[in-house]
């Protein structure tokens, strides 16, 4: 991560969590759940901003943390056979990196910010604490987690039959 990763000031620590509050509640991953439980991941995340071209996620580093996008766009690539493959750009209210919250693991992708970006950072032992918090909610929460990386994996496998099909494609440099 560059320098400008530094965690964003916020003089209003009520209005910060007022604002997560409200851009968890309507998240995928918990729209709908206990609003203790959204208040508690409110209070235990974290607000960052990034200029283009910074890197979010480098792969083959240690994976901790899942990101909202609250703002921006971010391209999410991996590097194969010395090549930079680009498997799917995300925007504004796309959530990612859900499986660092469940399993401990290198980033088997790089996430780069194509623009400005704001994201909320989770952490994993912060969803961990939440977990613990509400045991009657885990395995709904786990499994939301596990549909998010089903969705992203469908999509990314769009993007990607999408671009390899695609007529301005030479079928001999686009193969991995």
């Amino acid at each position: 991560m560059n320098s400008s990763t530094a965690a964003k000031p916020d003089a209003c620590q009520p209005c910060r969590l007022s604002r997560d509050l409200e851009l968890l509640r309507h998240t995928e991953l918990l729209g709908g759940i206990n609003l203790d439980m959204i208040k508690l991941f409110a209070y235990l995340s974290t607000r960052r901003s990034y200029r283009a071209g910074d890197q979010l996620i480098e792969q083959n580093q240690k994976a901790d943390r899942a990101f909202i996008l609250i703002s921006g766009a971010v391209d999410v690539s991996v590097k194969h056979r010395g090549k930079e493959i680009k498997l799917q750009s995300l925007k504004q209210d796309d959530f990612f990196g859900e499986l660092a919250l469940l399993a401990q693991f290198d980033w088997f992708f790089t996430v780069t910010a194509a623009t400005d970006v704001e994201v909320l950072i989770i952490p994993r032992h912060a969803f961990q604490k939440v977990l613990e918090k509400f045991p009657d909610q885990k395995d709904d929460l786990i499994e939301r987690v596990i549909q998010l990386r089903v969705n992203r994996l469908v999509n990314q496998t769009s993007y990607m039959l999408d671009t390899f099909l695609s007529p301005d494609t030479n079928i001999s440099t686009s193969l991995i």
